[in-house]
């Protein structure tokens, strides 16, 4: 009974682990691939990803607005206040409420006669809950008064330098969400590997040997216990460094 109870907890623990499916695109939220049902914490990470994505792609739709605004000859006062996100009943997401905050920031500046490019300095760094997007928030906004500040200067059309700096974020988003996707494959496999060696205990206690008694009880086996203990944690170490250099580099 105790070895069927093993075989199960390993079983399950292997399930649990091959069920990380690839990030979805940013592109594709509204339709994801389908495929066999993931596990609970699966669920919850994928939950997770696809939130933050979204909320980072609310960017580009405030972006867009904006320039669609300014190009039909709207004032920057009346673009950043028609392009805020609607004020629906409830929470809403927290990139959404600081979006809103920062477009009335913006918009009361205007009308007081301050340029929008120190307008959108002076705006505080958002509180968002995710490092992510608390980052991406600094850096957008921070691009988006550039922006301003080189159509003030230069005269060039500020509706095409936000459509472009759209276009850039959406391709960000759309290479985080890939390489996301690719990595997803190495990180179950690193799950699995780390299973393996508990699973060859149930399967040996369900075959009738006593595993756990020669490797908790004879020298021979607590050395390969101790050596497969370090070992184990070595190849986590060194694939977690792998895969978190392998972010940083497709990050840059």
């Amino acid at each position: 009974m105790t070895a069927v109870l093993v075989l199960g907890l390993c079983l399950a623990g292997c399930a649990t682990a091959l069920a990380g499916g690839p990030a979805p695109r940013v592109r594709a939220l509204a339709r994801p691939a389908p495929g066999p049902a993931p596990g609970p914490f699966a669920r919850l990470r994928r939950r997770f990803s696809r939130d933050a994505a979204a909320e980072a792609a609310e960017w580009v739709v405030l972006l867009r607005r904006i320039a669609a605004l300014l190009q039909a000859g709207r004032s920057p006062a009346a673009a950043f206040e028609g392009a805020a996100p609607p004020d629906r009943r409830g929470p809403g997401t927290a990139t959404g409420r600081h979006l809103r905050l920062l477009c009335a920031s913006v918009a009361a500046a205007s009308r007081l006669g301050l340029g929008t490019s120190a307008a959108l300095t002076a705006v505080p760094a958002p509180a968002l809950g995710h490092r992510g997007l608390e980052r991406r928030a600094v850096a957008t906004t921070a691009e988006l008064a550039l922006c301003w500040e080189v159509s003030e200067r230069t005269g060039a059309p500020l509706a095409g330098l936000l459509e472009g700096l759209a276009d850039a974020l959406e391709a960000e988003l759309d290479a985080d969400a890939a390489r996301s996707s690719a990595l997803a494959g190495p990180r179950s496999t690193v799950r699995v590997l780390s299973w393996l060696p508990v699973l060859g205990i149930g399967l040996g206690m369900l075959m009738g040997v006593d595993p756990l008694g020669t490797l908790l009880t004879t020298p021979w086996g607590l050395a390969a216990l101790a050596a497969g203990a370090v070992l184990t944690a070595a190849g986590r170490v060194w694939t977690r460094a792998l895969i978190a250099r392998a972010e940083a580099a497709g990050a840059r």
